[in-house]
């Protein structure tokens, strides 16, 4: 017994079962046909065309001399009958041939070769009952239903009663095994006995597998790994699990973003802002990405194995940048800015009518005239200004940071209009976040903390964990392109972020505001939905909480941060051959 091979376990883009030579990760499915019959001839005396020799990874003829190491593979459901012929002993085989396919709601086959699988998108509901069932449409874009052709003589012998439906990862680890019953459904040919499961969840935690409207037939899973299915342990096809299989952008696979974290401690030299020690917050931090991953799956985007992601624990910076503009970006009526830079007083005259930018170049070559670096950033126009602030950082030529203070007692500015403001971060007493009339470009805490370690890559994410925001009420918030300031792409976390975890998957919704470059809340001016990740005050940790993804989001995302959008944060990632276990 062997399965029609249609799958592509060596990820050439061929099925298996019609390539025209098989690499060592193509040849998993075939079955050996042992060292009695080396030096043998194969003559195939009907039903030829269901399966074919292969030796060395290439196909061989009937009727030749099989080399050491044959194998026999199946290419359609079928019974092969074969006559293998040494001097005058002969010998009879019988090769019985399954076929192996998945169906979706709509009943129609998913090419296990050209097609995938994808990660549940829906909440929990009920599978097709009653007679029939088992060809009856269902309503779940993602559930695939696993289906068996066997001949009918090899179903007397092997009733199709149920298989094993095993998920595992990109590196061939196993995540989960499920036996699955099976109900016999008519087949489209003669001669053969069908059966079909009921429609099966690949699921992204324990949460969603274990309701029990659908625990029977939810398997957990993850985004380039591979959902095959087994009779008595041995594999008998599989399919690879990506994005969506259909969207308005296409279908999508494996995307990959890149994302730096980073735990702010409360003090220089301090405790972490979660975690107890540093290590404790790595391993946090790493979790909250892991289930975020795990979240963003189901739009086919993944960050990365968790235990690879950069996570660091880092001081607070010293207050190393002057804002100037820090208000309306009003122009200046005249006047000087003075302060510290390590041993050198610097003032800077500033003349009626500059702007902040301009201000912002004055202010900068003085800083490079005593040897040291600025770095100059535009911030984008709050709602009430004239213009937009602008921000200048100073550091060594080695990138360290350098601290920006007053001179004694005199004042940082002495022009009526150019407000000029040197930026810190104390979060003793919470962060200062960004409120409606300043959300485009942040406050002036939050533009010190996140311009403290550019890297110079507008497509890496930031992800920053502090103790608290001021004020209560606010647990995460992101910085997205589309507002035009220099500071983007940023996610910033407290301790009740994390700890709210799925009740809230704050991470991967603040993370959603960055991918789908999107300002507000689709419930702010839409329907409530309290299923879907982005809705703005959904907290329920059950499968019915703010944890599912549309299809149309998962275009926009592919759309606004995809391989080919304007400012790129997703890149593909190809997926290679499973290595899977014996």
């Amino acid at each position: 017994m062997l399965a029609a091979d249609r799958d592509d376990d060596d990820m050439n883009g061929v099925a298996d079962g019609e390539q025209s030579w098989l690499p060592p990760a193509a040849l998993k499915d075939l079955v050996p046909l042992g060292r009695a019959f080396t030096g043998a001839t194969l003559h195939a005396i009907a039903g030829g065309q269901h399966v074919r020799l292969v030796a060395n990874g290439m196909p061989i003829p009937w009727s030749a001399p099989l080399p050491p190491g044959a194998l026999l593979q199946g290419l359609s459901p079928g019974i092969a009958s074969i006559v293998a012929v040494r001097g005058a002993s002969q010998t009879a085989l019988v090769a019985q041939v399954m076929g192996v396919s998945m169906r979706d709601g709509a009943n129609r086959d998913v090419d296990l070769a050209h097609d995938h699988a994808s990660l549940e998108r829906t909440p929990p509901s009920r599978a097709p009952t009653g007679a029939g069932s088992a060809e009856v449409r269902y309503d779940d874009p993602d559930a695939l239903r696993v289906v068996l052709e066997v001949p009918d003589e090899a179903a007397v012998h092997a009733p199709l009663l149920e298989v094993q439906v095993e998920s595992v990862s990109a590196s061939g680890a196993p995540i989960d095994v499920l036996r699955v019953g099976l109900s016999p459904i008519p087949c489209a040919a003669a001669g053969f006995a069908c059966a079909a499961s009921a429609p099966l969840r690949f699921v992204i935690d324990e949460v969603d597998q274990k309701h029990p409207l659908v625990r029977d037939r939810s398997l957990r899973a993850e985004i380039g790994g591979a959902i095959a299915v087994l009779r008595d342990g041995k594999k008998l096809q599989a399919i690879r699990v990506l994005g969506p299989r259909a969207s308005p952008a296409g279908p999508i696979g494996r995307l990959r973003a890149t994302i730096r974290a980073s735990v702010l401690r409360i003090v220089p030299g301090g405790p972490p802002a979660i975690g107890g020690t540093d290590a404790g917050a790595v391993a946090l931090l790493r979790g909250e990405l892991a289930l975020a991953s795990a979240i963003w799956g189901q739009c086919g985007v993944t960050f990365g194995a968790a235990s690879d992601a950069d996570v660091r624990v880092v001081d607070p910076p010293p207050p190393h940048m002057i804002a100037i503009g820090d208000d309306l970006g009003l122009p200046a009526t005249g006047g000087e800015v003075r302060f510290r830079v390590e041993k050198h007083e610097l003032d800077v005259p500033i003349g009626r009518g500059t702007t902040p930018s301009g201000a912002a170049d004055e202010i900068a070559r003085a800083i490079e005239r005593v040897g040291l670096v600025a770095v100059v950033s535009p911030n984008a126009r709050i709602a009430p200004g004239a213009t937009g602030s602008v921000d200048v950082s100073v550091r060594r030529r080695d990138g360290q940071l350098v601290a920006v203070e007053p001179v004694g007692g005199a004042p940082l500015s002495t022009d009526a209009s150019l407000v000029v403001r040197i930026g810190s971060v104390d979060l003793s007493d919470g962060l200062q976040h960004f409120g409606d009339m300043d959300s485009v470009a942040g406050t002036l805490e939050e533009r010190t903390l996140l311009k403290a370690h550019p890297d110079g890559d507008p497509g890496i994410i930031d992800v920053v964990v502090i103790p608290l925001f001021a004020g209560g009420g606010r647990i995460g918030e992101s910085f997205i392109a589309s507002d035009l300031s220099s500071v983007r792409n940023a996610v910033i976390l407290d301790r009740a972020g994390i700890r709210a975890r799925r009740s809230s998957l704050t991470l991967a919704h603040e993370l959603g505001h960055v991918l789908m470059d999107l300002p507000g809340h689709p419930d702010d001016y839409g329907v409530d939905t309290p299923t879907l990740l982005m809705d703005s005050d959904g907290s329920d940790a059950s499968p019915f909480g703010p944890r599912r993804l549309s299809v149309d989001e998962c275009a926009r995302v592919v759309r606004q941060a995809g391989p080919k959008a304007r400012l790129s944060l997703l890149r593909d990632w190809p997926l290679v051959p499973i290595p899977w276990r014996e």
